[in-house]
């Protein structure tokens, strides 16, 4: 909601008003000490570079624990030296992808108009072979007990029960509805990739006599002004939610970071009032691209923002009426006038929630299905086991798994043979002792 744009009193009043799950005492009282955290956010970058090219091979990563960010270094460097010897043990090559980057197009002599630049175009210039390293996620239950200790709190980490009541200035948030016949289309504009806007923003504002998000059903909400910039407005007003004849909220998807300096872990709550549930979210990838189609499509089914990269998971994908619930909107700071804020354009992000996790898999891949383009992706995922010849794009791996089941899954990923590292005794008990040192670590202390 656009009044908890973060002015000192209204911030905290509209909190609670916007959740309508706690009392606003409740709200003023812990929501101070990270009122202004927004000041110390910064927004994500985008990790795949999308328009500019790579530096030299060497920089590309094997193993990227940027999910610890916030956490102990000695915790990070455990993990990453207990997944990189299981690496070793299997003899595993980088696993790579072809990577493209956007290029704006040279206006022509006779063009009357500039071509349109990203993401409202896509112009894909091969750049060269990547490596997809393995994104490591710490599991939830490390996450709570370290967000949980008084070392954590210090540095600014929320602990889960905190996060989502009294989520201080810096969080997203998604509505999705059904409008009414007094909802008027707000001014919201789609969410677009990271590091970019869109271009054709005039296309989706009222003065347009556009109903785009009317139609769509969902906005991704930012801070927004009065004409002085000086006070937070409201756009949600326009819907008339919960007023006769307004629209009928089907669900919000709320964003906290766990920790503002880690763009991975994110406490999410997903639903509506006491029906929501909660959990840590990983952020995997982008979930907007190049525009697909100029206009909303439902010729295929439910309309969908025709920037969002599309994701299929066969096991596991829940959703509001046609919009993905694991489709989070990424964390913004609500500076508390327009002079105080720097960035406010929409994005969201394709997450894994807690179902993913709680599975007996522990590596889940992210692969390019058959429709999918340069810049205009369209994703599969899917457990690291499971065969498939489609390439890969992303990969994530959740730590404390135990050495056998590691090894089985990273061998069927790599496409390896997993028997000379099992049938090892030196090399598995390597692996328990270091597993044993990541499962054991003091992280509630």
């Amino acid at each position: 909601m656009c009044g908890q744009r973060m002015s000192a009193l209204s911030v905290l009043l509209v909190a609670a008003l916007a959740g309508g799950m706690v009392g606003i005492s409740t709200v003023i009282y812990s929501e101070m000490p990270n009122k202004l955290s927004y000041k110390q956010f910064v927004p994500i970058r985008d990790p795949e570079r999308r328009q500019r090219t790579l530096p030299d091979k060497a920089d590309d990563k094997l193993i990227d624990t940027s999910a610890f960010v916030g956490m102990p270094d000695a915790y990070s460097a455990l993990v990453s030296e207990y997944v990189d010897a299981a690496i070793s043990a299997i003899k595993a090559a980088p696993i790579t992808r072809r990577r493209y980057y956007h290029k704006d197009r040279v206006r022509g002599p006779d063009d009357k108009i500039p071509p349109d630049p990203f993401p409202d175009d896509a112009n894909p210039i091969y750049d060269r072979e990547v490596n997809v390293p393995l994104v490591v996620f710490p599991r939830p239950n490390a996450v709570r007990r370290w967000a949980s200790s008084n070392q954590a709190h210090a540095l600014g980490w929320i602990a889960e029960d905190k996060a989502i009541q009294n989520r201080g200035s810096v969080y997203g948030r998604t509505l999705i509805f059904e409008p009414g016949k007094l909802s008027q289309n707000p001014y919201v504009l789609p969410a677009a990739p990271f590091e970019s806007f869109i271009p054709s923003w005039d296309a989706y504002v009222p003065e347009q006599d556009s109903s785009y998000s009317l139609e769509l059903g969902k906005i991704v909400v930012t801070p927004s002004y009065d004409s002085v910039g000086l006070n937070p407005v409201d756009d949600t007003e326009a819907l008339q939610l919960g007023e006769k004849g307004g629209a009928i909220l089907l669900a919000e998807l709320l964003i906290v970071p766990a920790y503002v300096g880690n763009f991975r872990l994110r406490w999410a709550s997903v639903g509506n009032g006491s029906n929501a549930r909660r959990f840590l979210a990983y952020m995997v990838v982008d979930g907007n691209g190049a525009r697909r189609r100029q206009w909303i499509d439902s010729s295929a089914g439910p309309p969908v923002s025709q920037y969002v990269r599309p994701l299929r998971c066969d096991l596991h994908q829940p959703k509001s009426k046609q919009h993905d619930q694991l489709l989070l909107p990424t964390p913004l700071g609500w500076a508390p006038t327009s002079s105080e804020s720097k960035y406010s354009t929409a994005h969201e992000e394709w997450c894994l929630d807690d179902w993913f996790p709680a599975q007996k898999d522990t590596c889940w891949v992210i692969r390019e299905a058959e429709d999918s383009k340069p810049l205009q992706e369209s994703f599969l995922l899917m457990p690291a086991s499971e065969k498939s010849d489609r390439p890969v794009f992303f990969i994530a791996l959740f730590a404390e798994a135990e050495p056998k089941q590691l090894i089985k899954e990273l061998a069927a990923l790599y496409n390896v043979s997993a028997d000379k590292a099992l049938s090892s005794p030196d090399t598995m008990a390597r692996l328990q002792s270091l597993y044993e040192k990541v499962r054991d670590f003091p992280l509630d202390k």
